[in-house]
């Protein structure tokens, strides 16, 4: 059996090697929702609209700088040479058109190549002056925005490639000051985050808990054994995810602390039943300690294994391979406790007499004798903390988990002020007339009702669109003034308009319409409002296109990566919650099975329902939204805190003793030390999370801690009155 695990245990530690990191916003975007599967055929004609970066070059004495204009369109000019760039598009190389009796008249929009003063003043003129081109530059005039267009790809690597070529070339071009804002930068920080926190708090949990070990049971061997079974328990289950080449994202990074706790539960009972099994020999106490913990810690793993299993039901890929790897985790701690540790308790000596943490002998009179204060008390925290979850709120910022100080936080927040925007929004137009094609006048008519909306009452800072086109050759055919960009009104002048788009090389609009000319899309980029204010301004917007659109001549949907974040943010918090239900409802059953009592099973339920309701209005009243990497801390939390539970409440059923007062007294004195010492391990474990500066570790550390100190104050006080209230009903 030795070598079988040695053996094992090599071949999943070789695998950790493979364990690699990723943060994919597209992944978790709901598996066959309908706005998914709009959103992968929209890809399909127009490609990913995420894949995109703003380089943002800044000066401190303004754009309209010789030396600065100079290099920043030798900056530009050289970014296409980057691999993987597709596009790159900025007002440095933008041409402004004007059409004249003999022809068309295109000279640059910036004299980047003799920026004299005359023309810098007069592209600045021409440029402010305009919707159209002033969208590109800062509210400062300090500012200007490339928009580069790369290869969509999920290699981080490839994606430092360019960041770093960015720099380099900015440095090579004496560019005083460049801001990314795109995907690549804040995957890249994401991905950071969660490695630096992976790394760090996972080892500081080993040494936080093997500290703890030595210092509660004041012997090696005794904390070596946990500490082992909890640690094994890692290597086996991110080396069986190195093998399957399984990455790790910003959910599944909660993995270690998850198992490591949930393994250190069950391998500390073990040990306190050896210590206080009253056998003779190490073969008798080993089997009175299986008599005592066998069945509780099963069904502890097959519960909390349920309680994550239940995130299958959630039709998102990150989530579902969470509650897999998690369930599979926990049935991994379990078979390597009883093997394992088994193994281990065989050759080591434990001494009965030595003295651990245990609850006091005179606690129990102490909960009899203030029974009503207890209740009371319990009642009272509950009536403060559940008025604060009718202030819940799904709500979601993209970077808000970023410190306040990160520099790829204020890159976007610059944008956003600056810019007009970080986020792409995209609207997507079909013409519902077969007859019809995108460039006809009855479609853009209605077209241009949405630009126009967008930009109005959204609002949205820069838009383009099939009617951006036709506003810019009206521009150009009214002599390239800037009073003429506008949406022309007749019918002749817009015929005139439709033939000079033909003059126009279509790689420049393909990526607003299709080849066939039935599709079109109108794209742009908006603040950070948080998904519950972008809801509510898209559905505005819906019930404006519901009542001024003719859906007899075209077709919308509000579409985009953006969009699905969001949309993906608000359907998992709620199916997270969903998922929770489920499990409370699948575990009640369980214990209601196990237990032959639905009166125990509702008693078993309280105390751990109560540290969730405390803790959900304690989010309420700190104003802290709901969103995915808070929803999950309520899994996590009712995953973990049920253990004890049962076990308390396992011991104290199978005791033959038929005063209930000293059959509470006994299962203190057994089930109540295990369950001190794994409280006290796994609330500092968790609390070494709020030195995190990512907001999802801080939440995690921060309510997980809250829910197993609340969790363990009920499992001392209510549940054993509750329990032996129960005897005596029952009698």
């Amino acid at each position: 059996m030795t070598s079988l695990l040695v053996v094992i245990t090599a071949v999943f530690g070789w695998n950790l090697q493979y364990v690699t990191f990723d943060f994919e916003f597209e992944k978790f975007f709901p598996n066959n929702h309908p706005d998914s599967r709009a959103y992968q055929e929209h890809v399909e004609q127009f490609g990913y609209d995420n894949d995109y970066l703003h380089i943002i070059i800044e000066n401190e004495n303004g754009i309209f700088n010789e030396s600065f204009l100079k290099n920043a369109a030798k900056f530009e000019k050289s970014l296409i040479n980057i691999p993987d760039v597709k596009n790159v598009y900025s007002p440095l190389s933008l041409q402004h058109v004007i059409k004249s009796p003999t022809g068309l008249v295109i000279f640059p929009l910036m004299h980047t190549d003799n920026p004299t003063e005359y023309h810098l003043e007069q592209d600045s003129l021409r440029i402010f002056g305009n919707p159209f081109y002033k969208a590109a530059f800062s509210k400062n005039r300090k500012a200007l925005s490339i928009y580069l267009n790369h290869a969509h790809f999920n290699d981080q690597k490839r994606s430092e490639r360019i960041l770093e070529a960015i720099q380099l070339k900015g440095e090579i071009y004496e560019i005083p000051s460049i801001r990314l804002v795109g995907k690549l930068s804040a995957a890249g920080v994401f991905i950071s985050y969660i490695q630096n926190d992976f790394g760090k708090f996972l080892i500081g949990s080993l040494i936080l808990s093997f500290g703890l070990l030595l210092l509660i049971f004041k012997n090696f061997k005794s904390a070596l054994l946990p500490f082992l079974i909890s640690l094994l328990s890692i290597v086996w289950l991110f080396g069986l995810m190195g093998m399957l080449e399984y990455k790790i994202n910003l959910l599944s990074s909660l993995l270690p602390p998850i198992l490591f706790f949930v393994s250190m539960s069950d391998a500390v009972h073990l040990m306190n039943a050896l210590k206080k099994s009253s056998g003779h020999g190490k073969k008798e106490k080993i089997k009175k300690a299986l008599e005592i913990v066998w069945i509780p810690t099963l069904l502890t793993s097959v519960t909390t294994a349920i309680g994550f299993l239940s995130l299958l039901w959630i039709n998102t890929e990150p989530v579902q391979l969470l509650g897999l790897f998690a369930a599979a985790g926990i049935l991994i701690a379990f078979i390597i406790t009883f093997t394992f540790g088994l193994l281990m308790a065989s050759v080591t000596t434990y001494s009965t007499n030595q003295r651990i943490i245990e609850v006091p002998n005179s606690w129990l009179g102490f909960l009899i004798r203030h029974k009503k204060i207890v209740v009371l008390a319990c009642s009272i925290v509950m009536l403060l903390v559940i008025p604060g979850i009718t202030k819940l709120k799904i709500n979601s910022f993209l970077l808000d988990d970023l410190p306040k100080d990160s520099q790829v936080r204020q890159d976007f927040e610059y944008a956003d002020e600056q810019l007009g925007g970080s986020k792409p929004y995209e609207v997507r137009v079909e013409v519902a007339d077969t007859s019809l094609a995108i460039w006809d006048k009855k479609v853009m008519d209605e077209i241009v009702k949405i630009e126009e909306y967008l930009l109005n009452e959204y609002p949205i800072a820069k838009v383009q669109s099939p009617a951006t086109i036709v506003k810019y050759l009206n521009m150009a055919n009214n002599g390239g003034l800037n009073e003429n960009y506008r949406y022309p009104d007749s019918e002749r002048t817009y015929l005139q308009i439709r033939r000079l788009k033909n003059r126009i090389d279509p790689k420049r609009l393909d990526k607003l319409v299709t080849e066939d000319g039935k599709t079109g899309r109108l794209i742009g980029f908006f603040p950070e409002l948080g998904s519950h204010e972008t809801d509510q301004r898209n559905q505005k917007l819906i019930q404006y296109l519901d009542q001024h659109i003719d859906r007899n001549i075209i077709s919308y949907r509000i579409t985009g990566t953006t969009y699905l974040i969001d949309k993906s943010h608000e359907l998992l918090s709620i199916n997270l919650l969903k998922g929770l239900l489920t499990a409370i409802g699948v575990i009640g059953v369980i214990l209601g099975i196990y237990f032959r009592s639905w009166k125990l099973m509702i008693i078993s339920l309280i105390p751990n329902l109560i540290p969730l309701i405390m803790v959900a209005g304690i989010l309420g009243w700190l104003g802290i939204s709901l969103k995915m990497t808070t929803s999950i801390i309520f899994t996590i939390a009712f995953g973990i805190a049920v253990d004890d539970t049962i076990h308390m409440m396992s011991y104290y059923l199978k005791d033959k003793e038929e005063n209930a007062h000293k059959r509470i007294e006994k299962t203190f004195k057994h089930a109540g030390s295990a369950m001190l010492i794994t409280s006290i391990i796994m609330t500092a474990g968790f609390a070494l999370y709020l030195f995190s500066n990512f907001g999802a570790t801080f939440y995690l550390g921060l309510f997980v801690s809250l829910s197993l100190v609340i969790a363990l104050i009920i499992d001392l006080s209510l549940l054993p009155l509750l329990l032996i209230t129960f005897k005596k009903n029952a009698k």
